[in-house]
C-alpha cells in the first residue's frame, strides 16, 4: 500500500530523504528484540535479526548513495546542501551504530549479572524507542519548507526539543551503566571490554539522532 506521507513529497529530494528515516526508524525496534534474544539465550532468532538489521543497513545505505548521487547542481533547494548532507550523514550513522552493536555481542557469549542485563536492555529500549522521531521530523521539516509559517516551524522545534531531551536520559543511562561497570571487579575482562563497547556504541546511536536533528534546527534557522 502506497505510503500516505509520499504524496506530500513529490518532486522533492525530502522523498527519499523520508524513505531513508523511516529505514533508520525501522531498526529501534529491532534492536530492542534483538538484545531481548540475545539475553533469553534464543541466538537463532537474535542472529535473524541481527542480519535482517544489516539488509536496512545496506538499503538505507543505498538510498543515501542515491540522494548523494542524484541531486543535481542547479536543482534550487530551501536549505545548504552542506547542511542537507550533513543531516544525512548523521542519520545514516545510527544504522551503523546498531548493526555494529549487534555484531560486537555476536562475536561473544556475554554472561552477565541480572541488573546490568535489565540495565543494558533499558539503555536499548530508550534508544530503539525514539528513532521513531526521525521520519516525523523529516516529513515536518519538508512541510515546513512549503508553507514557511510559524506553526509548521514550530512543530519541528518541539520534535527536535524531544529528541534532545530523550538522548539526555539517554546519555544518563549510558553514564550509570559505565560507573556500575568500572565498579564491578568480578566481571570477566572480555565481558567488561565488550560491556564497555556495547554501552559506549549505543550512547552513540542517540548522539548521531541528536546531531541530525541539530542539522535540522539549522535548517530552519532563521
Amino acid at each position: 500500500m502506497r505510503n500516505p506521507f509520499l504524496g506530500l513529497l513529490a518532486r522533492s529530494p525530502f522523498e527519499k530523504t523520508f524513505n531513508h528515516a523511516v529505514k533508520v526508524a525501522q531498526c529501534g525496534p529491532l534492536f530492542v528484540k534483538a538484545v531481548e534474544c540475545y539475553f533469553k539465550d534464543d541466538r537463532d532468532q537474535f542472529l535473524f535479526l541481527k542480519e535482517e538489521i544489516r539488509d536496512i543497513e545496506a538499503e538505507a545505505d543505498r538510498i543515501k548513495r542515491n540522494i548523494r548521487a542524484h541531486l543535481p547542481a542547479s536543482l534550487l533547494m530551501p536549505v545548504e546542501k552542506s547542511v542537507f548532507f550533513a543531516f544525512l550523514r548523521e542519520a545514516d550513522k545510527v544504522v551503523d551504530c546498531v548493526k555494529n552493536a549487534l555484531y560486537w555481542m555476536s562475536y561473544y557469549h556475554l554472561v552477565l549479572p541480572r541488573d546490568i542485563e535489565r540495565e543494558y536492555t533499558l539503555l536499548v529500549k530508550e534508544v530503539g524507542d525514539y528513532l521513531g522521531f526521525l521520519p516525523e521530523m523529516v516529513l515536518r521539516a519538508h512541510t515546513y519548507f512549503r508553507s514557511r509559517t510559524e506553526a509548521d516551524r514550530q512543530a519541528v522545534k518541539d520534535i527536535i526539543r524531544e529528541i534532545r531531551f530523550r538522548e539526555k536520559e539517554s546519555d544518563d543511562l549510558e553514564k550509570t551503566m559505565l560507573i556500575r561497570l568500572f565498579a564491578d571487579d568480578d566481571l570477566d575482562p572480555k565481558a567488561f571490554f565488550l560491556m564497555v563497547r556495547l554501552v559506549e556504541t549505543t550512547g552513540d546511536i542517540a548522539d548521531h539522532l541528536e546531531n541530525s536533528a541539530d542539522q535540522v534546527r539549522i535548517m530552519i534557522a532563521r
